[in-house]
């Protein structure tokens, strides 16, 4: 045997070891369960179990007694941050299956709603009667959950170590602000108040899908999530992406940020969202007609490397709303005026100016250090 095929008979056997190796360590992984179970831990069952309970617990302190499957998909909103928070390094995901199964609430009803929370918050679960108003909130007691078997064995009510209901209806609500003021600063709702009563308002209402995205993302309602929402739909109908992605440039960040990132797929890991956080003294060199300017997105045109662009404005609107000195009641009722006002967003996005960069300048060559586009744009007094 010659040298040449002296090394691909070694390299050979090598790579034959090699393969014993994987083969025999993936059949052990694969004879002692599914490769999800073995990265994450076998608690889908116990998880689940937890969402089954929290479902039926929920749906009895608000009273529901019809609870036919044809009449909970009517009737029922439930929220909850299972998936995102996790409870003992545990992740809590397989909950939303048990909260399915129980209520008939799906994704595609928008009558399951993921809340978006840190993996360190408490996991929390609430289910809205559309037709009484009623709302509960249940919150997962950790050191209970760590008596819960993997298979969902020994899960019981002391789980939840706060149980709440309260009638959330925005009319009710509006009629009663200042017992609500006392109730809410006494988190009834483990300091949840705000994003269940305005999430769960809206989607009762018939909040479109895309907005349900965003109150997701943002972890709750807010007339500024509203700005970005009108600002994401005002571009899909009069500035459409060119090649397919925009360009975000916020000079005025607020709210609006989390629901351009969640509706417009242009976010700073994708290098297509820069944010400026300009100081007052700055703000104050913005031209007359540029004051309301917040954001400026670009797109790319057809044909030579070459991007358009719009700098947009929101103008914010008098909603009739009163000053009831409760905040939530008071956010809500701006909440429900801009909901039924959503597919109206040239009311309130407005064009300060268009313009087309130089050919072969790209949008992060304007959102460099010291780089300023309403200067560039003429902006600025």
């Amino acid at each position: 045997m010659n040298k040449a095929e002296n090394r691909i008979a070694k390299t050979g056997a090598l790579f034959l070891a090699a393969s014993l190796v994987f083969f025999t360590v993936a059949g052990n992984v694969f004879a002692q369960g599914n490769v999800s179970e073995n990265l994450c831990g076998p608690s889908y069952d116990k998880w689940r179990a937890v969402g089954k309970l929290a479902a039926e617990t929920a749906l009895d302190l608000i009273e529901v007694r019809d609870r036919t499957r044809s009449n909970l998909e009517k009737s029922i909103v439930v929220l909850s941050n299972a998936g995102y928070a996790n409870v003992n390094e545990e992740s809590t995901e397989a909950a939303l299956d048990g909260l399915a199964e129980k209520t008939g609430t799906s994704r595609g009803r928008k009558t399951l709603v993921e809340i978006h929370s840190a993996p360190w918050t408490p996991l929390w679960f609430s289910a809205y009667d559309k037709g009484s108003g009623r709302c509960s909130y249940l919150q997962v007691d950790a050191s209970e959950a760590a008596k819960v078997a993997d298979g969902g064995s020994k899960v019981s009510p002391s789980l939840f170590g706060v149980k709440a209901s309260e009638r959330i209806d925005a009319e009710y609500l509006f009629q009663h602000p200042d017992e609500y003021k006392t109730k809410f600063e006494s988190k009834i709702f483990g300091g949840n108040e705000f994003r269940i009563v305005t999430i769960a308002n809206a989607v009762a209402a018939g909040a479109p899908a895309c907005a349900v995205r965003a109150f997701e993302f943002h972890d709750h309602y807010c007339p500024g999530v509203t700005s970005g929402i009108l600002m994401a739909e005002y571009l899909r109908k009069h500035f459409a992406p060119g090649k397919g992605k925009y360009f975000v440039h916020s000079v005025q960040p607020w709210c609006k940020e989390d629901a351009l990132l969640a509706l417009l797929n242009a976010t700073p890991g994708k290098r297509s969202y820069a944010v400026s956080y300009p100081t007052d003294e700055e703000k104050k060199t913005i031209a007359e007609k540029a004051q309301d300017a917040c954001t400026v997105v670009y797109r790319q045109k057809e044909g030579p490397e070459q991007w358009e662009g719009v700098v947009l404005a929101f103008v914010r609107v008098e909603t009739q709303c009163p000053k009831t000195g409760n905040v939530v009641v008071d956010k809500l009722c701006a909440d429900m005026w801009y909901l039924k006002n959503m597919d109206k967003p040239e009311n309130f996005v407005k064009v300060v100016k268009s313009f087309e960069l130089p050919e072969g300048v790209s949008p992060q060559d304007w959102t460099r250090p010291g780089k300023d586009p309403l200067a560039m744009l003429g902006l600025l007094e």
